[in-house]
């Protein structure tokens, strides 16, 4: 027989001189035996590109007799089909014998971990007794056109499997193909083995697994007939298929499963996570139930646990064993270090107080003593240990029908975790609206933490809900019509409103230097300069307009403005030099690819403040300040410029000095004698002295880290708790101090792990002989830089 060979070319004809192979060998082939054949087989896979196979055609003649055109197509196969169909015969005949099913448990958050269901899942066995898994077993049956074989003879074992093994209360949830749902029979092949197992339908969830595009509409159609029987939907991998959203609007699932690639490390990534959220709500809304699939690791556990998620499964719960087990791994214990963190701009810490504690076995006339030392608090709570009891109230402790301290004490009101996000929050409001009362806060095992006022917290959810909209993503200042609305209404309420414009100069030129990775964390700096210097006061809003231009908006006269302004501008140009290189900074400019110089950490400011003529609107202040601003431009170096008749310029006169380098570094050193160990909690209360610290770890002389990671506790989520034993010697923070046994501080750089940008500090410990033992390491994020640097610290 005789083998013709042709590659295909999307581009032309059919090619009958050049097969396209990369040896010179003819395109037929004359053979004799089967072994003969994949002989040859097996070499052209072995020297071809899977492109070149993909468009290779097979044609086989018996004789070298003419062929007609249609026998010729007839005739005519992919080149993979021909070779799967030689190579693995037995894919043509009946595929049940080579099928093993496996089983993978589907856990209930919500029920202590306990299983909820199984998921079955194909494993094929080859006559040489290598294991397939479902997704090489696929794309194998496609090769010889039997993926809807080997997608029904997977359901039927499937459900053998179930009826055998798995218990009437958990449901079994059976991969199948939308091609093959909307297959003429399928259903009633389907609902025939249910009824011959006596398996009841509400225990079968058919999970369509989106293999390639589908009509939505179409399919939908399909579903509505299989839900009509009884049985429940899941759609599985949503987020990675061809159709994701648009199947989960068409289709009324009863359960959708999150693909591994969305869930997995969720919460170190703002695009998974806005695309997890997305997924979630829509489901919610739907009524759907969602189950995260893939989970391996304690933090993705807890991310899904702290979301709300109901279900879940992975290989962290149970590996997909041949006989159904409930025996799965325990939920991991709540530790803080590996808390999950919820994309939330409200934090309920922020609004704690730890409020008046008594201890259960204090007498009546230790409560009363403790309410005259504090006469203005109306409430406090019982402890026992660290576990709140209940409350006392004063009007009842000095109350002369009670007669011990038992007989005053109320049933503790609301009690939450402290770590509640504020979706979770708002609903508690909705369900709870006549509750005012205080509410206790505890951690996960329970303990006391403080308390909350309920309307203070209302109050905050409602203003941080009307005002996200309007916040610039990345500095996080108020943004848009907002900063135009408050302008306008000051103008007309107020004549002695003050408009400030803040600009970093030749910004565009630094982009192109340095690059927005830098630019961004520019932008970010000044921010948090701007924030930090006026965070408490009153009559100012602080905006941020885009770009590199920032506002303030002033309701009065403010003394000493210009004083704060320059201020800003010196501490600008301290903490900026992290931005650039050290030769930049030793020249005192940075220069651009067309061959012009820029000054390094330069600020312009105009303040209009209506000394030119009565300010009417938004849009003449805007004007204005433009017009100041072209003064301040064609000065060299930062300048604040304020509306007078002439306008009066004002330069920086002196050099502002930070010390927050040797404020970072002198707290990194006090932690030299505090108790370092593997526990992950030892630094907690340096974390509470030093809160700019964000993560700290000790390396050993070598650059191994010694210890598990030390987390600030408000970071739990960001950062990743372990890793002891890494090897960071080939890190700068290792290597600089190394060389030179001195403290090193690197510059800004956009952490992965937060997605914030950072600076490292990094501290050597010696021995007594003056040799390096360990180094000291911590992260520090730019709003801390601020914090550390600004005189208000």
């Amino acid at each position: 027989m005789e083998l013709f060979l042709h590659t295909f070319d999307a581009n032309s004809h059919v090619n009958m001189e050049s097969t396209g192979f990369s040896d010179n060998h003819k395109p037929s082939l004359t053979y004799h035996s089967e072994s003969e054949l994949l002989q040859f087989l097996d070499g052209v896979i072995a020297r071809e590109t899977s492109h070149t196979l993909k468009d290779t055609w097979v044609m086989v003649s018996h004789d070298r007799q003419p062929i007609e055109p249609m026998q010729a197509l007839q005739a005519t196969m992919p080149f993979n089909t021909f070779y799967a169909r030689h190579k693995y015969p037995w894919l043509l005949s009946d595929l049940e014998p080579h099928i093993q099913m496996h089983y993978q448990p589907i856990v209930d958050f919500g029920q202590s971990g306990k299983v909820f269901g199984f998921e079955a899942l194909c494993r094929l066995k080859t006559p040489e007794g290598q294991w397939l898994n479902g997704m090489e077993a696929f794309a194998l049956a496609a090769e010889v056109k039997r993926t809807h074989e080997l997608d029904l003879a997977c359901q039927h074992l499937a459900l053998i499997g179930k009826s055998q093994a798995i218990s009437a209360d958990k449901p079994i949830f059976i991969n199948v193909l939308p091609q093959t749902i909307m297959s003429p029979g399928w259903l009633d092949f389907i609902l025939q083995i249910m009824a011959q197992h006596s398996i009841d339908k509400r225990e079968v969830v058919i999970e369509i697994v989106e293999s390639e595009k589908t009509n939505p509409e179409l399919l939908a159609r399909y579903c509505d007939e299989i839900r009509m029987h009884g049985l429940r939907i899941a759609l599985d991998d949503m987020g990675s298929g061809f159709n994701g959203l648009r199947i989960l609007a068409e289709v009324r699932a009863d359960f959708i499963k999150i693909d591994r690639a969305i869930v997995h490390e969720a919460q170190g990534s703002r695009v998974r996570t806005v695309l997890l959220e997305a997924i979630i709500s829509m489901a919610q809304r739907l009524g759907c139930t969602i189950i995260a699939e893939g989970l391996e690791r304690v933090e993705d556990i807890t991310y899904c646990q702290d979301l709300g998620l109901h279900y879940a499964q992975g290989f962290y719960f149970a590996q997909p064993q041949s006989t159904p087990s409930d025996q799965v791994t325990a939920l991991p214990a709540r530790d803080e270090s590996h808390r999950s963190h919820i994309p939330d701009d409200f934090h309920i810490g922020e609004y704690i107080s730890h409020g008046l504690t008594i201890d259960v076995s204090s007498s009546l006339a230790e409560a009363r003593r403790l309410f005259n030392a504090h006469a203005d608090i109306a409430t406090a709570v019982v402890l026992d240990g660290q576990k709140p009891l209940g409350v006392l109230r004063r009007g009842k402790v000095f109350s002369r029908k009670v007669s011990g301290l038992g007989a005053c004490c109320d049933p503790l009101p609301k009690v939450i975790n402290h770590m509640l996000p504020s979706s979770v929050l708002a609903r508690i409001f909705y369900l709870e609206r006549g509750n005012i009362d205080i509410w206790i806060t505890v951690n996960d095992e329970g303990g006391y933490i403080g308390i909350l006022q309920p309307m203070e917290i209302m109050a905050q959810l409602i203003s941080r809900k009307a005002s996200t909209g309007n916040l610039h993503p990345l500095s996080h200042l108020t943004t848009g019509p907002t900063l135009r609305q408050t302008l306008d209404n000051s103008l007309r309420n107020n004549t002695n409103t003050q408009l400030v414009y803040i600009d970093l100069d030749h910004f565009k030129s630094y982009n192109d230097r340095y690059g927005f990775i830098r630019g961004d964390a520019m932008i970010r700096l000044l921010s948090e300069i701007i924030r930090q210097e006026f965070q408490d006061k009153s009559g100012i809003m602080v905006g941020h307009i885009g770009g590199d231009d920032f506002v303030l908006i002033y309701d009065h006269n403010a003394p000493g403005l210009n004083d704060t302004l320059l201020h800003i501008i010196s501490q600008f140009q301290a903490l900026a030099v992290h931005l650039y290189d050290a030769s930049d900074l030793e020249r005192g400019f940075f220069t651009t690819e067309d061959g012009k110089d820029h000054p390094v950490a330069s600020v312009s400011i105009a303040v209009v403040n209506g000394k030119q003529g009565t300010l009417e609107n938004s849009v003449m202040a805007a004007e204005r300040a433009a017009m100041l601003k072209k003064i301040g431009k064609a000065n060299i170096g930062s300048i604040v410029v304020v509306e007078d008749t002439p306008p009066q310029t004002i330069l920086p006169k002196k050099e502002f000095y930070s010390d927050w380098q040797q404020k970072a570094l002198s707290a990194l050193q006090s932690l030299l004698h505090t108790q370092r160990a593997t526990g992950s909690h030892d630094l907690d209360s340096c974390f509470a002295e030093f809160p700019f610290f964000e993560v700290i770890f000790e390396l050993e002389s070598n650059g191994v880290q010694r210890y598990a990671n030390w987390i600030n506790p408000n970071m739990y989520g960001k950062i990743k708790a372990g890793g002891a034993g890494i090897d960071r010697s080939q890190q700068a923070y290792y290597q600089r101090v190394v060389e030179t046994n001195a403290p090193y501080i690197s510059s800004i750089y956009l952490s992965t792990a937060t997605e914030d940008f950072c600076l490292t500090v990094s501290l050597p410990i010696l021995n007594d002989q003056g040799k390096l033992a360990s180094i000291l390491v911590a992260d520090i994020n730019i709003a801390a830089m601020a914090v550390l640097s600004s005189t208000r610290n």
